[in-house]
């Protein structure tokens, strides 16, 4: 099937389920689907289902749930913590290919030299069902609130943390060399700015690990893809 749905709430014992409003309207209203089509549905937590709609109401669609799959988790863990940046979309549009990409979560950052300190999270959940949705990916990523860079350094004080920045650091190396020897990774990318000496300062304090990616300048949503695909690439080559 290529159209799925998202039902955070289905579990697998049951045998029939609605969809929220917003699904509804989109699953009747713009898809045109009607009682007797079948669908798939994804609760973003790795559970697959086959469904049939019983009641195609626009509002409180009902479906009768037939055929359950799993897959399993991917044999790491990826997770985001990026700044919040000057624009919405961009922002939206690095949460939707991370999503893509399969992060296990994301954490958005106030970092000192951010512009704006204010993070829409109901936008940034819609933004993250729908690229769940049309990749046809079996997790959604977790969406953690905004927080700190030292909150979120903190939080992990325990796990190794691996910070992108521009500084000259004699230790940094290209994130692909880096990112061999774990389970789970915790990537840092900061805003426009790149972060401050004071941020780049707790993280060592912290034994934060820093990464390179290569010479050219890039923004901060195009550094977050790189990054990802960086550990990608590093653990297809082991």
């Amino acid at each position: 099937m290529s159209q799925r749905f998202y039902a955070p709430d289905l579990k697998v014992d049951q045998f029939s389920y609605i969809l929220d409003p917003f699904e509804s309207k989109h699953l009747v209203r713009v898809l045109r689907k009607k009682e007797g089509d079948r669908i798939e549905l994804g609760n973003g937590l790795g559970d697959l289902f086959e469904a049939i709609i019983i009641d195609a109401n626009s509002k409180r669609c009902e479906l009768a749930v037939q055929v359950h799959s799993r897959e399993s988790l991917p044999p790491f863990r990826l997770h985001l913590a990026l700044a919040l940046l000057k624009s919405n979309d961009r922002f939206a549009w690095c949460l939707e290919k991370a999503t893509e990409l399969g992060v296990a979560s994301i954490t958005p950052l106030l970092s000192d030299h951010c512009e704006k300190n204010k993070f829409n999270q109901e936008r940034a959940e819609r933004t993250l069902q729908s690229a769940f949705k049309q990749s046809l990916n079996a997790f959604i990523p977790e969406l953690h609130p905004l927080q700190s860079v030292s909150d979120y350094l903190m939080a992990h004080d325990e796990e190794t943390v691996l910070m992108g920045h521009c500084y000259e650091e004699p230790q940094k190396k290209d994130l692909f060399f880096t990112a061999r020897n774990y389970n789970d990774y915790h990537i840092m990318i900061g805003p426009e700015g790149d972060f401050s000496r004071n941020e780049v300062l707790l993280a060592k304090q912290q034994k934060a690990e820093f990464f390179s990616l290569g010479e050219q300048r890039l923004r901060t949503e195009t550094a977050a893809i790189v990054a990802i695909n960086r550990i990608l690439c590093a653990q297809l080559s082991e």
